[in-house]
């Protein structure tokens, strides 16, 4: 099992595919293992690089009642050295955009190009959730891993994703459902954090990438990082939610395809 050593975790990392390198990175209690739909269509032009955030999957590390997202960011650059690449793509979904955002603007030179999705610039100008997702964002721990994903699913997912497709991702997630205090450890490290002060000195070409019906990151959210960021693409995706790779797979990937292609990535 690959792993590598990096500031007191043992970071699980795996490649798939060949071409320019693509890291992607999950967001809030997920692992790796959510990538599922997306990695294997991206790796047929793409070396897809995975990794578990600390707190998840098969990543190692000690109990710890935060997990910063300076040192999530820190980990990719781990993961890099180990794959032995200098740079790559980032694209980073939800709490993992907010990972890509903290490598973007700590480690400029590795960075090719930055795919922010479904994500925010956190702090007071993140545009929230209705309360009640926010409840249920904290209540982990007080009802089943099953009830808690089916009370979040109206948030995240598209009025009209087929059920069956909402069931294969349950059925990811609970195989790989994170132990508690990893996940409130994750929730603890976003609680402070913001990019937007620094976002203006991002330099790297970026997509911002939204689903229209995203009830647990607000799209207004995909807006102000666009602005922020100079020369941003932004992309709304209709009839997608939170988990826009789930609702709308092929036009997910059409647009992360076709804005690498145009950063000069061959087809």
């Amino acid at each position: 099992m690959p792993l590598v050593d990096n500031a007191g975790a043992a970071i699980y990392w795996r490649a798939t595919g060949r071409g320019e390198p693509l890291v992607l990175v999950m967001g809030l209690g997920c692992s790796s293992a959510l990538w599922f739909r997306l990695a294997p269509r991206l790796a047929r032009h793409y070396r897809v690089i995975l990794l578990d955030n600390r707190g998840v999957g098969k990543t190692v590390v000690n109990h710890a009642l935060v997990h910063r997202v300076a040192a999530m960011a820190g980990d990719i650059a781990a993961v890099l050295d180990a794959a032995g690449e200098t740079s790559a793509h980032v694209l980073g979904l939800s709490m993992g955009g907010m990972i890509a955002q903290e490598f973007a603007l700590n480690h400029p030179g590795r960075l090719r190009s930055l795919i922010l999705a479904a994500t925010n610039c956190g702090g007071y100008h993140a545009v929230l959730a209705e309360p009640k997702v926010w409840g249920l964002l904290f209540s982990r721990g007080g009802t089943t891993p099953e009830d808690a994903l089916l009370a979040m699913a109206p948030y995240t997912y598209a009025k009209h994703t087929p059920p069956d497709l909402i069931d294969q991702d349950h059925h990811v997630r609970l195989a790989n459902y994170p132990a508690l205090q990893g996940y409130r450890a994750q929730l603890n490290g976003l609680i402070g954090w913001t990019s937007y002060p620094r976002l203006p000195s991002l330099r790297c070409p970026t997509l911002v990438l939204h689903g229209e019906e995203d009830r647990l990151i607000p799209p207004a959210n995909a807006d102000i990082l666009a602005t922020r960021i100079p020369s941003a693409r932004l992309v709304k995706l209709a009839k997608a939610s939170h988990w826009l790779h789930t609702d709308q797979l092929d036009q997910t990937v059409t647009a992360v395809h076709g804005f690498l292609r145009g950063q000069g990535t061959p087809a």
